[in-house]
């Protein structure tokens, strides 16, 4: 592994993000800048590498909570519903990030070669935050570079995609992602309880039937899903249930009392409470304040 510094200020100018985020054409990766700090927001996280260049961010899922400073490679290993805040931009310094949603059968197609880690044995969260590696760096500089050449990008591109998923994998910060493919491990086991919570987003929900869907008695599920994802399978329900609401809130105009239904919830009034509990405003002022900021 190479030893000398990251320049990130070359990264940066080959970044050379608009404000809010940029598509790269390569896959799904995308370049995100703010030049402001940013309020909480709630939002999903996929499977996902953010390598932050510049600024910070802290992020928070249950009792999982992690600092994201320039220089750190941030993974997310599971579906996770969190709380994000931009806590370090300036116009003069913008917060810029590179975002790339995980390849999970590109991972399951090299697993088979990479090496045992002595720290692969046990639970972690789904969530992580580490100082990124200089290979790591390089390899996304030249990704970022890459989606300005078109004929070369095409071509080029799967491979450097490749790369990054493997540096990943063999990094520190890639246990939990060793992990989740490992056929027995129970984050594995964790990933397709999430999927019956996210499939029946407004059904009452089971922990006995989850927990059988994970292959655990109730009491090992309960224990490794919140070691996973920082939540108790209830919490995590309620929070995925709270930002499908948002987003239907936001982009429909379905009343709310059909929107706290849609999602599963009996008392609209129920709803109203764990809604701006969850995002500091009732679900009528973040429909009302949407409408305004889109007729700006």
């Amino acid at each position: 592994m190479r030893s000398e510094p990251i320049d990130t200020a070359r990264i940066l100018a080959l970044a050379n993000a608009r404000e809010g985020v940029t598509q790269l054409g390569l896959g799904e990766a995308v370049l995100l800048r703010r030049s402001l700090p940013s309020d909480i927001e709630g939002t999903l996280y996929r499977p996902l590498l953010c390598l932050v260049l510049q600024g910070a961010k802290d992020v928070s899922a249950g009792s999982i909570s992690v600092h994201c400073p320039a220089g750190h490679a941030v993974i997310v290993s599971h579906d996770l519903p969190v709380l994000s805040r931009i806590t370090q931009a300036s116009p003069e310094a913008p917060y810029t990030a590179f975002v790339l949603p995980l390849d999970l059968g590109l991972l399951r197609g090299f697993f088979d070669l990479v090496p045992d880690f002595p720290d692969d044995e046990e639970d972690g969260p789904a969530l992580v935050s580490y100082p990124a590696e200089p290979a790591l760096f390089d390899a996304v500089a030249r990704f970022i570079a890459l989606a300005r050449e078109d004929a070369a990008g095409l071509l080029l591109g799967p491979i450097l995609m490749q790369e990054i998923h493997v540096r990943l994998l063999l990094s520190a910060q890639g246990a939990i992602l060793r992990r989740f493919l490992r056929r027995e491990d129970p984050s594995k086991h964790v990933a397709r309880a999430i999927a019956c919570i996210r499939a029946s987003i407004g059904e009452p929900l089971s922990v006995g039937v989850l927990a059988e869907e994970a292959g655990m008695s109730k009491s090992s599920f309960h224990a490794h899903f919140k070691a996973v994802t920082g939540l108790t399978p209830g919490q995590y329900q309620k929070d995925i249930r709270l930002l499908e609401a948002r987003r239907l809130l936001l982009e429909g105009r379905d009343a709310i009392s059909a929107v706290a239904f849609d999602v599963g919830y009996e008392s609209p009034a129920h709803f109203s409470r764990d809604y701006a509990r969850k995002f500091g405003r009732s679900p009528r002022d973040d429909r009302v304040g949407a409408a305004v900021s889109g007729t700006a």
